[in-house]
């Protein structure tokens, strides 16, 4: 399988596959792993935005990642919730890190 080096300084293949998952926009809810812990900075997409309210995921919300689905959702704890959240969801929602 040919492989490439990635923006990221790692491997990567000719399909953007990276070490058995998709390489997502750094930013997103998508490129969160296991453990993080983010802030929801902006949703531009007005029909994502309703979708993350209904969750309880507005704007400022604090989120931990739970776990990664391969090929799948993105499971996430707010608050006293856990979310699975689809991966075109999760992409259209932008974090930041949350500072300690």
């Amino acid at each position: 399988m040919e492989t490439s080096i990635g923006h990221t300084g790692r491997r990567q293949n000719r399909h953007g596959w990276r070490f058995g998952r998709p390489v997502e926009e750094p930013g997103t809810l998508a490129a969160l792993l296991a453990g993080d812990d983010a802030v929801i900075e902006s949703i531009e997409c007005p029909t994502a935005r309703a979708h993350a309210l209904r969750f309880g995921m507005g704007e400022g919300a604090t989120v931990s990642c739970v776990s990664i689905i391969p090929a799948g959702p993105v499971v996430l704890r707010s608050g006293r919730q856990e979310i699975a959240v689809g991966r075109g969801l999760a992409r259209r929602i932008r974090v930041r890190a949350k500072v300690a």
